[in-house]
């Protein structure tokens, strides 16, 4: 099968939970950000918040882009890691049925990889990662001649915090970009940035097309303070940058132009899980049905908005998928 879009990512299972904000502080971990924790770390936390409410669902950065592009209809598929265990399996089972190519649960002793995702009142989500067998996707996971037929690959920044799922990913862009298949990159999180920073510049110089990335990675990336002069050096990197912003929309240009500004869709946030993702599918989504940069900025928008009106990182099922009338309702909101 020909595939509009691969991705590449780590495979995790999320376990979204509404905490106060002195549970975060108690947790020692930075707020709004990711934190990589071992398994005796992660059951501790889980064991203090057995008696809230959860909501389990299959997650992983690229993956919820990729997921995200098939809901708008793109045919599409995933390279990750799960075991033969019941999140592997209920991760398997959530990526087929929304039409997504996942090879399924692998034969390995660790188990399934999750993501405690503590959701504060003010709507922020902080992330602690086990990455269980998520950590050892390696290069020979990835089948070529998937990548051959693709129009384009998408690759996350977080494979960056270990060796062999950095080199996986640096093999899929290898692959595309000896085929002509454009490479997406996502930085993924300020911490990955600040640890790997030297790594992912040069891979971004070598390898990438179309950049993402909000405006704090932005800044931690290029050193620059402002969003602006920052948005204008990863132009100098990269031949296409999609900056977003949080509630001041997003950025958009290709090197040697102007940006285009992109504004946001209101909706009532609830959970920001899974915003960059999202705006990622959408904007992905665009590009890949020949959209133009700023149409396919507020593609993104659409799908960033509808994921922050509810709990978890995937679009609600009352989300809009036709992308003309998602730039009709633009429209009318700027425009008329």
């Amino acid at each position: 099968m020909n595939y509009d879009l691969v991705g590449i990512g780590n495979a995790l299972v999320d376990i979204e939970v509404q905490v106060d904000d002195f549970f975060v502080e108690q947790a020692e971990v930075t707020k709004g950000g990711m934190t990589l924790s071992s398994l005796e770390d992660q059951n501790k936390i889980l064991a203090l918040l057995q008696s809230k409410p959860k909501k389990i669902s299959s997650g992983g950065s690229a993956a919820n882009t990729v997921h995200g592009a098939s809901v708008l209809g793109a045919k599409s598929y995933y390279f990750g890691r799960v075991a033969n265990d019941p999140n592997g399996k209920h991760y398997t089972e959530d990526m087929t049925n929304c039409g997504v190519g996942f090879i399924g649960p692998s034969e390995d002793k660790e188990g399934t990889g999750t993501c405690v995702i503590l959701i504060t009142p003010d709507t922020e989500r902080t992330m602690l990662t086990n990455l269980g067998v998520s950590s050892s996707l390696h290069p020979d996971n990835v089948d070529e001649t998937i990548i051959n037929n693709a129009r384009g690959v998408y690759i996350e920044g977080y494979l960056w915090t270990g060796d062999e799922t950095r080199e996986a990913g640096e093999h899929i862009a290898k692959i595309a970009k000896k085929k002509g298949v454009p490479v997406s990159f996502t930085l993924s999180d300020a911490f990955v940035v600040n640890s790997f920073k030297e790594k992912i510049f040069e891979f971004i110089r070598s390898n990438v097309d179309i950049l993402f990335c909000n405006e704090v990675e932005a800044q931690a990336m290029t050193g620059e303070n402002d969003s602006i002069a920052a948005f204008k050096k990863l132009k100098t990197m990269v031949d296409t940058v999609f900056l977003t912003l949080g509630t001041k929309g997003s950025l958009v240009g290709k090197n040697g132009l102007n940006p285009e500004r992109v504004q946001t869709f209101p909706v009532q946030a609830v959970d920001t899980t899974g915003a960059g993702d999202l705006f990622a599918a959408g904007a992905i989504y665009g590009i890949l049905k020949d959209y133009s940069l700023e149409e396919s900025a507020i593609l993104g928008s659409y799908c960033a908005a509808q994921v922050v009106s509810h709990i978890g990182g995937r679009l609600p099922l009352y989300a809009q998928t036709d992308a003309k009338k998602i730039l009709l309702e633009y429209k009318n909101l700027y425009y008329n």
